[in-house]
């Protein structure tokens, strides 16, 4: 299919457009950006793909809808988005093109007083793109600082006052990969801290420890995030290491305070004190782990995954107040009903 015949597909929904990734991925070599985050009527540095579902047997491929050069006319950013589109895809090799170009956005957004939700969703897929870079990449230091950077400017634009909290879910990734939760779960963090009043020095580290708080699973075997069996008594143990080797990864590096180091240490401490790697009674733990652990398992029920659909707020919440551990509840019923108050927030 041409870019031609594709165009004309979404100017007639005649287009199967999907949001889940390819079984299977951890990374993709293709990355999500929000339609909101493109500059309109502004030149492309880089091609811009669709994931379509094609034929009879729903193959999934990314097709080219507009190229490196191109201005991106506002007419098609609205055929895109009355066909149900809101995001598009650049290929993982272009991903510092793409950074580069979200960072002259920001520049021009911040001057021209954008709407709050084209600037929120601009932060939003700049951070997904710093966090993508820092997980690909040996050398961490230099892409932390830039995710970094990115969470402190989500966090002066939430803090601001009359910040619509559906945002928060709105502009949530639901398609899983390793660097989407981290995103999803620190701007999670970030947003419920403020709502709750905490010093901003305190959401900036709980939402730093979300962004990090899996970095740990790039020393293991990908394939144990996407196994559709259950794990094998060995493989459970290898997974229970990446709290600790998270932190062993980020404990001399002076961008992660001492607070977010150890939320991601302890981020699947249990509140009856059965968790790991730990075991941790809940007098021990830091204030913000009950947090960190209630939002990271909230994301991976409400997110798509190889084997399995992604499960409705209400599923997840009633599954959130059921999980036990072995002497008790699981989750803190007093973060559990903050936070069902935070979801219904306009």
């Amino acid at each position: 299919m041409d870019m031609a015949k594709l165009r004309e597909h979404v100017r007639t929904h005649d287009l199967k457009v999907l949001r889940r990734p390819l079984s299977g991925e951890m990374g993709a070599p293709y990355l999500p950006l929000a339609l909101g985050a493109l500059m309109v009527e502004e030149r492309l540095t880089f091609p811009l793909f669709l994931k379509v579902s094609e034929g009879e047997g729903g193959i999934i491929t990314f097709r080219p809808c507009f190229e490196e050069g191109e201005i991106l006319d506002q007419s098609w950013c609205d055929s895109l988005a009355r066909a149900g589109i809101d995001r598009l895809y650049c290929r993982e090799e272009d991903a510092e093109k793409v950074i580069a170009y979200l960072n002259n956005h920001l520049l021009l957004a911040g001057q021209d007083s954008q709407p709050t939700r084209k600037r929120f969703a601009l932060m939003r897929d700049h951070l997904n793109l710093s966090l993508y870079r820092a997980f690909q990449q040996p050398l961490l230091a230099p892409h932390l600082k830039a995710a970094r950077n990115s969470l402190e400017n989500l966090g002066t634009l939430i803090a601001a006052g009359g910040f619509p909290w559906k945002y928060v879910w709105e502009l949530l990734y639901l398609d899983y990969t390793l660097y989407n939760h981290s995103v999803n779960v620190g701007i999670m963090a970030l947003a419920f801290l403020v709502h709750l009043r905490k010093p901003m020095q305190d959401c900036l580290a709980a939402g730093l420890a979300g962004l990090f708080h899996d970095l740990g699973f790039i020393r293991l075997e990908e394939s144990l995030l996407h196994q559709v069996e259950p794990l094998t008594e060995e493989q459970w143990g290898q997974v229970k290491k990446h709290p600790g080797l998270g932190y062993q990864m980020l404990k001399n590096n002076g961008q992660i305070p001492l607070d977010s180091l150890r939320l991601i240490l302890e981020h699947h401490e249990n509140a009856d004190g059965s968790g790991y790697p730990q075991g941790l009674p809940l007098a021990q733990q830091h204030p913000h782990t009950r947090v960190l652990f209630l939002l990271e398992i909230y994301d991976g029920l409400t997110t798509y995954r190889p084997y399995r659909p992604a499960h409705n707020s209400f599923v997840a919440l009633k599954m959130l107040q059921e999980e036990r551990g072995a002497r008790g509840l699981a989750c803190d019923p007093e973060t559990l009903k903050n936070f069902i108050k935070f979801l219904a927030l306009p």
